[in-house]
């Protein structure tokens, strides 16, 4: 992910003859892990249709006219927000959203996936999805707990291999062997895959796994990648297999380009163009520039400031429900360690901040009353998850008082900044993505909005391969972030406050808990939820973790994004669909058209 400003080509190819037919459209696709969205910047856009005062699944802003012609083969091109460093799907180089968005997911199979509605369902790498009924889950007198996976026998890669069981077994052992892989959680209950039968793949965890539909949402293929089960350095700059519609024929620093799967045993995702080029536009005037120039048909941006009057002339966007929570991430283990961030520090810098006042700056150029997030891990959108239990922490001066001064903290000068018995002010350095205008707009808020209640920050921004891939990876920033994280409709939090998650130089920095939170109450908490599979005792133990995570304060959520994605109708029909999908809104593109003289 670089911010470099690469001019697309779109070589020539040759269109397949013969007529082609229109499909209905189905969904695809699960979450290769759970990772974090590294979200870069947005920009200000508009369009002639009014923006839904609350974004909703579904519902456009304006809809593309359908011609109802046949598709026709063509280039698409497609601006692309962020750019990944490198792309290996194991690595901390898949801690990027675009990497999977822009990348992995058009390359990867996987088991189980999210359909339109977010509900998870067996891919077309199944013959047909696990139940207690057909023998798939079946929990032993002894508390283990076995997965069967019935696969597809028409499945195969593109270089013809079939898809096998054994492709199973080598990416179970790859996540949990490769240096540096980003998390193996779920992975690490596993403690045996049976792969004597090549269709199917029988899982043994220790214990029931309740997430058990988000794990192998990306299959490595064992043939071209093995038999080292240590991937890290491999797949660095290409993508030599491919098992899902698209084959990469060049991704680099200055583009990628994808050309149809024809072999793909999934007939009703053959690619109907012939050919993708993605270009990185990493600041949202570029992004939206490409558009208005005719340069990019389509881009998948933050919401941004001024998006109501930014969409011009005959683009066309819509607006949707998001899937990553934003907030501050405070990193207990920052390499600036003037002071502790303790939790008293974490709550006041809580309750210095007007969150409803940060929601509107950031959104309410995009969604009228944006809500504030209330909790610290699950989307208010997916089930009962979301308790509301961060809703104490308004802005109130007295409270940031009362938690200082309790740590010894004093204001010699009332209208200066809290000070520690070493004489250290309570200066917080605070990274986010460079370039990004919504949350440079919320840096500066903030600053002004906590200097007369004593906090003051020292801004460091960085470009997004630099700060997701290489600074939050290694616990090499803050102590405060602005990111987002993405969610899932599973409740499982255990990569977030997993306490031997914490990415450190002796377990080669590996795991996702960011914020350095070391509470093992609340770890074994997240993985009780994770073992849990009533949903009433979930919930139960959801609620539990949420209040002593809203006490403990190892991030302060801040609102839900929306989704948007802009297209140009002129030029591309298809895009839309999946804008509320976790999986991004170019997931679907092999079912999209170009219009084509």
């Amino acid at each position: 992910m670089t911010t470099l400003e690469a001019q697309g080509s779109s070589k020539g190819s040759s269109r397949p003859s013969g007529p082609r037919r229109r499909r209905s459209r189905r969904f695809g696709i699960a979450l290769m892990a759970v990772v974090f969205l590294a979200a870069a910047c947005g920009s200000d856009t508009s369009t002639d249709e009014p923006v839904p005062d609350e974004p909703a699944s579904g519902s456009a802003t304006t809809v593309a006219p359908d011609t109802g012609d046949d598709p026709s083969g063509g280039t698409l091109v497609l601006a692309v927000e962020q750019w990944p460093e490198c792309v290996n799907p194991v690595t901390s180089c898949a801690n990027a959203t675009w990497t999977i968005w822009s990348v992995l997911i058009h390359y990867l199979p996987r088991l189980m996936e999210l359909d339109q509605s977010n509900t998870y369902v067996a891919s077309s790498l199944l013959a047909e999805e696990p139940t207690v009924a057909n023998g798939g889950l079946v929990t032993a007198d002894d508390g283990t707990f076995t997965l069967t996976y019935r696969l597809n026998p028409d499945a195969t890669w593109s270089d013809g291999t079939p898809i096998t069981s054994t492709d199973v077994w080598f990416s179970w052992r790859a996540g949990l062997d490769t240096t540096g892989t980003l998390s193996t959680i779920g992975l690490d209950l596993i403690t045996d895959i049976d792969h004597s039968d090549p269709h199917t793949a029988v899982i043994t965890f220790s214990e029931p796994y309740a997430p058990w539909p988000t794990l192998f949402g990306g299959l490595l293929p064992a043939h071209e990648l093995g038999p080292d089960t240590d991937i890290a350095d491999k797949w660095n700059d290409e993508i030599t297999v491919s098992g899902g519609p698209w084959i990469q024929e060049e991704w680099n620093q200055e583009q990628h380009i994808l050309v149809p799967n024809r072999s793909y045993w999934d007939a009703e995702r053959i690619p109907l163009v012939d050919r993708v080029v993605m270009v990185p536009r990493e600041d949202t005037d570029s992004e939206l520039l490409a558009l208005q120039t005719g340069e990019a048909m389509a881009a998948f941006p933050q919401p941004f400031p001024g998006a109501r009057e930014r969409i011009t002339g005959d683009l066309t966007y819509k607006v949707a429900e998001g899937t990553y929570m934003e907030g501050l991430w405070i990193n207990q283990d920052a390499p600036d360690r003037r002071f502790d961030m303790t939790r008293n520090v974490r709550q006041a810098v809580a309750y210095a901040l007007d969150r409803e006042r940060i929601a509107e700056i950031a959104l309410g150029t995009i969604t009228a009353d944006p809500p504030v997030l209330q909790c610290t891990g699950w989307n208010p959108g997916f089930g009962p998850w979301c308790q509301d239990d961060f809703a104490r922490y308004t802005q109130d001066a007295a409270k940031v008082a009362e938690l200082l001064e309790a740590e010894g903290w004093t204001r010699p000068d009332p209208d200066g900044l809290w000070m520690n018995a070493e004489g250290e002010e309570l200066v917080l350095a605070w990274n986010t993505v460079a370039g990004n205008n919504r949350r440079e707009d919320v840096q500066a808020l903030v600053v002004d909005m906590t200097a007369p209640l004593g906090i003051g920050w020292e801004i460091i921004n960085y470009d997004p391969g630099e700060l997701f891939q290489n600074r939050l990876p290694a616990l090499n920033f803050g102590p405060v972030a602005l990111f987002a994280n993405s969610t899932n409709p599973d409740p499982s939090v255990a990569n977030l406050y997993d306490i031997d998650g914490i990415p450190t130089e002796e377990n080669e920095y590996t795991g996702q808990n960011f914020t350095a939170y070391r509470s093992q109450q609340a770890s074994d908490l997240a993985f009780a939820i994770d073992a849990e599979v009533d949903p009433a005792a979930r919930l139960e133990l959801v609620h539990e973790l949420s209040q002593i995570l809203a006490a403990d304060v190892p991030w302060i959520p801040l609102y839900m994004l929306p989704n948007m994605i802009i297209w140009d109708p002129n030029a591309v029909s298809g895009p839309g669909a999946y804008v509320s999908s976790p999986y991004g809104g170019f997931f679907d593109m092999f079912d999209w058209t170009v219009h084509v003289e």
